[in-house]
């Protein structure tokens, strides 16, 4: 039985687009060189074998996600940071709550990190774009923390309703999902060489600091780099 439900994202400054665009698709030519449109890279897709990537060996699919999580580590604050929370089943009284947990959760530290740069005089909003899977749940849940707040506070820097999309559409999308693998796998599978790769991108209040960005939501006694970061904060 699955034992985490997690939620992937990133935050990436408009003039990153191009760059990061290219270089996911650079990494496309390296594995697929005589196909010239786009391919989206899905993570479970990939890990899975299926589709475009049924006749790879394990050990080619796990190089090209590490490629990915490469790409993703390599990245630079503050115009690329990855988040992520993790929810546990001991910290759920019903299945149905762990969509609006991570959500929240993960709204909450986006809200965060842009209110940490306008305090150190870059102001900047954010226009989320999400996966247009649960899209009805999400559309709800932050319309509501745009008008109310969510239980951590007022979401104030959110410059409009979110836009859905597939990870067919965009490469952003692409990499926000090799993230939330990454970080289920490890939570999951205890599996760290994705994770380890990109754990460097993960929102830090301090450049030497944990990852503020990494939010794991559990009841047990936990270990992880998350919850012992949090715990001694």
């Amino acid at each position: 039985m699955q034992r985490h439900f997690v939620l992937g994202a990133i935050a990436v400054h408009e003039d990153q687009i191009q760059k990061l665009t290219k270089e996911m698709d650079d990494i496309q030519k390296k594995y697929f060189p005589l196909i010239h449109i786009s391919i989206p890279l899905h993570a479970t897709d990939i890990h899975e074998g299926k589709g475009h990537f049924d006749n790879f060996t394990r050990e080619k699919r796990e190089e090209l996600l590490l490629d990915i999580c490469r790409l993703i580590g390599k990245q630079t604050f503050p115009r690329f940071v990855s988040f992520a929370t993790a929810v546990h089943i001991s910290a759920l009284q019903s299945e149905k709550e762990a969509l609006d947990m991570v959500i929240e959760d993960l709204t909450n530290r986006f809200n965060i990190f842009l209110n940490r740069l306008r305090s150190k005089g870059l102001p900047s909003k954010g226009l989320p774009i999400i996966d247009q899977a649960h899209q009805e749940r999400y559309r709800e849940l932050i319309a509501l923390y745009q008008k109310r707040g969510s239980r951590y506070g007022y979401l104030g820097h959110f410059i409009d309703i979110p836009y859905f999309a597939t990870a067919r559409d965009t490469r952003m999308l692409q990499l926000a999902d090799v993230c939330a693998y990454s970080v289920f796998r490890y939570y999951e599978k205890n599996d760290h060489k994705f994770f380890d790769t990109l754990f460097p991108s993960f929102d830090k209040v301090a450049p030497d600091g944990g990852p503020d960005g990494l939010k794991h939501l559990t009841e047990e006694d936990c270990s992880c780099v998350a919850c012992k970061w949090h715990k001694h904060r």
